[in-house]
């Protein structure tokens, strides 16, 4: 029966496989959702669920997962199950299992660890993780021991495990001790020892392990049937989203993202003025004197995380906007900003003589009008930051007309006094656009990025090129990098590329500076600071954090100064490490992409003199970033969901002419954008530059 399943969906695979390839490289060429063209169309959604039958009909044939406790039989001593209640709090996706204590705990399927850490679980939605610094359960168990802060008896604090499975999920096992030296990245096969019974949750008297698993969204899949059990556990069913609000409705969620926006993120002050902040409440408060569609009050919500309000690189919306549809139309001619001037950035067959012209005007309004329409509403960068909203401006052609990707007429009037009437048709009529981003050598180095976290390779006999894409590198592949490192130490020239990266974990980031710095580096003044050290009144419409909870009643108040503190762990000293080192001439290449972790690797090595950056700006701020803890929110009648950060960490207070106040790290040889970088078949002026550099010594 299966052989005959597998022949369909096989064809199925073959049939659909490549048009869904090539409808993401669509989006991605329009600079269009993906997700969300394939959530609002019918057809596109059959495909995928046919795709992903296709996939589940392959792992259907795999063996049920084996119970994690040795000796016992699926389905014995389970405690709890998902849709049961401990004490009123209800169990949504944990499957907890009952043993005497000590008895082994084994793998129940393949994977690979993403995390290691020992865990105090609060409640069934509120925990607090202490990391894996001991190298096993036990021995990180025991540094915990003698603290006096903990929120609840050790007893119960106690080692947890994820193993990325081959189809995306992710597996976590809970409640164990032991002293098995695992690392993450290493690979686990079904049935191998992880560890033996303890407890993972205090509510539940007798020894246990909990089972969970989360799918590639993070959100909670069932538990049971990988077992073969009859399961209980129940999807949350998804919002409906209203057509339109009321004033009523849509005053209250407009006025609730603003006091949580106020409320909750601690640098408020950094970048939002009393008097921007009452324009921009003001004028859009006349937007919502009488009712509003969802798709008007989403733009609303879209400019309060723009320029106009808040923008940061860690705060963001997390709901699709519902103008991006697969029926999305696109222009014949895409205009871009650049050195402020409009310019054709891109057009369609039969459009191509327009490429690089200038352009005066579009439906009656100047170009200097739409080029600050432009920079208002760029988004996902820290402070002042120049080299993002420059990058932003030359691609957003869709924000020149609000996003509104439906069919109508543009009438354009270029520089030297010619006029392009452009009637926007489907994306799905594109017969070919010029120059074409896929083709770019910008758009090839990003897609080498997704294919691997790092690479290492010769750029000629005395300059060696490391590549980071991002900083959540596990412990095997730091372990390799230090390899490769080492084998290349007599190299005099090392090029680190950190461009096209998001950035990551900052104990990644620490381990690789230390392989390249001589001393210690230099103390700086640093700490956290968050704006309440009690109960958050925006915590009510919370997903991830208890209304009642205070997350930060460790941080105290300072004389004379708003907001509670605590000393910061992301600029300790760091030391150089003793096994691994590589003591040449180092040039990190950085631009607007370089966020978060990303930026602050760089920054640390230059503020110690051990390396020089060239390109530009890196998009997250050189003084602070306001991350490490993050509120998930969701407005009360709209339902649009957002994030908020909620600690300001602060890496170094000192203001210089290097380092100016409220931007990224500055390069010391700056690369300026260019039209040829962003969309030519060839070239890297960035690395060409570093090149340059290094071969005249």
């Amino acid at each position: 029966m299966f052989q005959i399943i597998n022949k369909v969906f096989a064809f199925i695979c073959q049939l659909f496989g490549g048009f869904i390839s090539n409808h993401y490289l669509c989006c991605q060429k329009h600079n269009v959702d993906y997700n969300s063209t394939i959530k609002s169309n019918p057809f596109m959604k059959f495909i995928s669920i046919l795709l992903s039958l296709a996939s589940l009909s392959v792992s259907a044939q795999n063996s049920k997962w084996l119970w994690p406790i040795e000796g016992a039989k699926t389905g014995d001593n389970i405690v709890c199950q998902p849709q049961d209640r401990i004490d009123k709090e209800l169990n949504v996706g944990d499957l907890f299992i009952a043993a005497p204590e000590g008895t082994t705990v084994v793998a129940p399927v393949d994977g690979t660890i993403g995390t290691l850490s020992v865990v105090a679980n609060i409640s069934l939605s509120q925990s607090t993780n202490y990391g894996n610094d001991g190298g096993t359960f036990d021995k990180s168990r025991e540094k915990l021991a003698n603290d006096k802060k903990l929120p609840i008896p050790i007893k119960y604090i106690n080692g947890s495990i994820m193993l990325r499975l081959a189809d995306g999920r992710k597996l976590y096992i809970s409640g164990l001790r032991g002293n098995i030296p695992f690392k993450t990245g290493q690979r686990i096969t079904k049935g191998q020892k992880l560890g033996t019974v303890a407890y993972d949750y205090r509510k539940i008297g007798q020894p246990h392990i909990s089972i969970s698993v989360s799918g590639s969204d993070g959100k909670h899949v069932d538990p049971m049937t990988p077992f073969g059990l009859k399961t209980t556990f129940k999807k949350i069913a998804p919002l409906v989203i209203p057509k339109t609000l009321t004033v009523k409705q849509a005053n209250e969620d407009f006025d609730f993202l603003v006091s949580s926006i106020k409320e909750c993120y601690p640098s408020f002050d950094d970048i939002i003025s009393d008097e921007k902040y009452q324009q921009f409440v003001s004028s859009t408060k006349e937007k919502l004197k009488t009712p509003i569609s969802y798709n008007k009050f989403y733009q609303i919500v879209r400019s309060t995380f723009s320029q106009q309000f808040l923008h940061d690189s860690h705060a963001w919306i997390d709901t699709d906007d519902p103008q991006v549809t697969n029926n999305y139309c696109v222009p014949h001619l895409f205009i871009g900003s650049l050195n402020g001037k409009l310019i054709v950035t891109q057009a369609q067959m039969g459009y191509e003589k327009y490429i690089g012209k200038e352009v005066a005007a579009i439906d009656g309004e100047d170009a200097q009008t739409l080029i600050e329409r432009l920079r208002n509403v760029a988004s996902s960068m820290d402070g002042d930051n120049q080299s993002f909203v420059n990058q932003f401006m030359l691609r957003a052609w869709n924000y020149l007309v609000g996003n509104n990707l439906t069919r109508h007429l543009s009438v354009i009037k270029m520089a030297d006094g010619s006029v392009v009437r452009d009637q926007w048709i489907s994306a799905n009529q594109v017969k070919s656009i010029k120059p074409s981003t896929g083709k770019s050598a910008r758009y090839q180095r990003i897609s080498a990025n997704q294919e691997a976290q790092y690479r290492f390779t010769m750029k000629s006999d005395n300059i060696a090129l490391l590549t980071i894409s991002d900083f959540t590198l596990d412990e095997v592949q730091m372990e390799a990098i230090a390899d490769s490192l080492m084998r290349h130490k007599n190299a005099p020239n090392l090029i680190i590329d950190v461009r096209n990266n998001p950035g990551g974990h900052i104990d990644v980031c620490n381990r690789l500076v230390s392989w390249f710095i001589d001393k210690p580096t230099k103390e700086t003044n640093h700490y956290d600071k968050v704006n309440s050290n009690g109960v958050y009144q925006s915590f009510v419409h919370c997903m991830n954090i208890p209304a009642d909870d205070k997350p930060f009643e460790d941080y105290v108040a300072r004389e004379g100064q708003t907001g509670f503190y605590s000393p910061s762990s992301i600029a300790d000293v760091i030391y150089p490490d003793s096994a691994v080192h590589y003591g040449g001439r180092v040039i990190i290449l950085t631009d607007e992409t370089s966020k978060s972790a990303a930026s602050d690797f760089p920054a640390i090595l230059v503020r110690n003199g051990r390396a020089i950056t060239v390109g530009r700006e890196t998009g997250t701020g050189y003084h602070y970033m306001t991350a490490v803890k993050f509120a998930h929110l969701a407005l009360p009648h709209s339902h649009i969901e957002y994030t908020l950060p909620l600690v300001k960490s602060v890496a170094d207070d000192t203001v210089t002419d290097r380092f100016p106040a409220k931007r990224g790290l500055m390069p010391d040889v700056e690369v300026p954008l260019t039209y040829e970088e962003y969309y030519a078949p060839d070239g890297d002026p960035i690395m060409e530059k570093a090149l340059e550099i290094l071969n005249a010594k």
